[in-house]
């Protein structure tokens, strides 16, 4: 498919300017974005969630501050920041030069439509999303996920036509849909499912007053049944005049006051390329589901056309609740993606002092095109020796940093090889061991995983000599922070409560963290 990226490289705001060096061309399979942020002296970028995305930031030049949770931290040259999925954040540049950072953006990967085609065969046109779907039950779940990502949501017939829409969606295009009859944004619609034919997977297009969207379809084999919208923001800040110009020929032909089209268009937010990115993740889910759901009610039609409506209803009801399910568990995903990010960038930010900040830039992309292949398993069982190869090479990456200060033993028993398990379950263990037990110490560092198989359950432990804490006094949530509750989230949804995770640790003489869980594949009783 074409660039993503086709629509500029350089995004334009109120604060600054946003310059992208890697953006992904498949939003299939890649999903790592590079940049250069520059922001002017003595603005505010406004608050906004991170809610599918992970980012860290390297301070090339200037200083400033930026605000994760309420919480205020200064920037300075040379500092590298991590910005963790589901946080609200924004940075201030509260000096008289420009504030410029690096920015490695990673959102939660994105997923291929259905492989297979359902049983129930159609041809085009014969799907009727409005005969097959409950559309009250379909507003109210849009609604809900529109407000998790925060961007408008709408479903779109194959002839280009609003089936239903969130309630979010923008109010400029809600008045130039009713003076128009629909046809004036229809057009754009039309245009865009065009190029979609053509680019064979998710498009991001630009329509009435440049205002963004990606478009995804909805598939039942290769027949096309229906088509996602989200977005509807601006890529960059408008130019007043050509806005002006554009506002009031548009208010001039459709008999609208121009003075509430300019109001529309005002509220409309200035986003990223990279909020458009994660944000269209969480829509494959309900686009497969709408799928399977649409199948599913041709089969019990051709079944007993007697009980259609009932039928339909609750399919309705248990497809879409399973999607919203599936669509958060993609934003849990991007939480998960590797922390060695940020630890490895601290290594390249040394560099950068002695080589000169000119070389980070460089270093940072060769990083991002590693990530992109080991970010693509995060959501699969994997055998435990692809994860422990993983591992070694996070602890190569963390030897480089400590070199003789850290000492990691494996104690792995014989024939668990092919045991599966998820994918990056152990690194965030002896991250959490090598961060919290003895990196602020600045004395040697000494760390144990022990795999082991008792009775069908695979037992992880993870033990290390450093800080511990008092679990007594450690505020309730606190110990082990988003490493650790990813591990646990990650263990409910693949084994619901058939898990057990324990943490034992005294304050000065270390800390235990251990998992156990079914054990699948592989020989368990090795």
């Amino acid at each position: 498919m074409p660039e993503i990226s086709q629509l500029g490289k350089t995004q334009y705001f109120d604060w600054g300017t946003i310059l992208w060096f890697v953006e992904p061309g498949n939003l299939d399979i890649e999903r790592m974005s590079v940049g250069l942020i520059t922001f002017y002296p003595c603005t505010t970028q406004e608050e906004h969630l991170h809610s599918g995305d992970e980012q860290v930031i390297y301070v090339v030049s200037g200083t400033g501050a930026q605000v994760i949770d309420g919480e205020v931290y200064r920037l300075q040259p040379g500092d590298i920041k991590h910005i963790h999925p589901y946080t609200r954040h924004k940075v201030i540049n509260d000096s008289a030069a420009e504030l410029k950072l690096i920015i490695v953006y990673a959102p939660s990967k994105f997923q291929r439509l259905l492989a297979q085609p359902p049983s129930a065969r159609q041809t085009a046109g014969e799907a009727d999303l409005r005969a097959l779907l409950d559309i009250d039950v379909l507003r109210g779940l849009l609604n809900k996920l529109s407000e998790a990502i925060g961007l408008s949501l709408t479903i779109i017939d194959p002839a280009g036509e609003t089936v239903v829409k969130a309630d979010t969606y923008p109010r400029f295009c809600t008045l130039l849909d009713g003076a128009s009859g629909g046809s004036h944004c229809g057009r754009y619609v039309s245009q865009a499912i065009g190029d979609l034919g053509r680019i064979n997977g998710p498009h991001l297009f630009l329509c009435c007053n440049d205002v963004a969207s990606i478009i995804i379809p909805i598939c039942d084999g290769a027949t096309v049944i229906g088509y996602i919208r989200c977005g509807q923001v601006y890529l960059s800040k408008p130019d007043p005049d050509r806005l002006q110009a554009t506002i009031g020929a548009l208010a001039e032909r459709y008999s609208l006051a121009a003075g509430d089209l300019l109001a529309g268009s005002a509220a409309i937010r200035i986003e990223p390329k990279s909020r458009l990115y994660a944000a269209a993740e969480a829509t494959f889910a309900i686009a497969s589901l709408i799928t399977e759901m649409s199948a599913a009610a041709l089969r019990q039609k051709e079944l007993d056309s007697s009980r259609l409506s009932l039928v339909r209803e609750q399919i309705a009801s248990a497809r879409l609740e399973q999607a919203l399910r599936e669509a958060d568990f993609k934003l849990l995903q991007s939480q998960i993606n590797p922390h060695f990010l940020f630890n490895t960038l601290n290594t390249i930010a040394q560099m950068a002092y002695i080589d000169g900040a000119e070389r980070v830039a460089g270093l940072v992309w060769s990083l991002s095109d590693l990530l992109r292949f080991t970010l693509r398993k995060t959501e699969e069982l994997i055998p435990l020796r692809e994860e422990l190869k993983m591992l070694d090479n996070y602890l190569h990456i963390q030897q480089s940093r400590f070199g003789d200060r850290l000492r990691v033993t494996f104690d792995i028993q014989p024939g668990l090889e092919e045991t599966l398990i998820p994918c990056m379950l152990l690194q965030p263990l002896v991250e959490n061991a090598i961060v919290h037990g003895f990196e602020l110490s600045g004395g040697e560092g000494s760390i144990l995983l022990t795999v082991r198989s008792e009775g069908g359950s695979l037992l992880c432990r993870v033990a290390d000599n450093g800080l511990g804490f008092d679990p007594a006094a450690e505020p309730a949530g606190k110990s082990g922070g988003i490493g650790l509750g990813s591990v646990k989230n990650r263990l409910q949804y693949y084994y619901k409560d058939q898990y057990q995770f324990a943490i034992h640790s005294e304050k000065g003489r270390g800390t235990t963290v251990e998992l156990t869980f079914p054990a699948i594949g592989g020989d368990s009783r090795a």
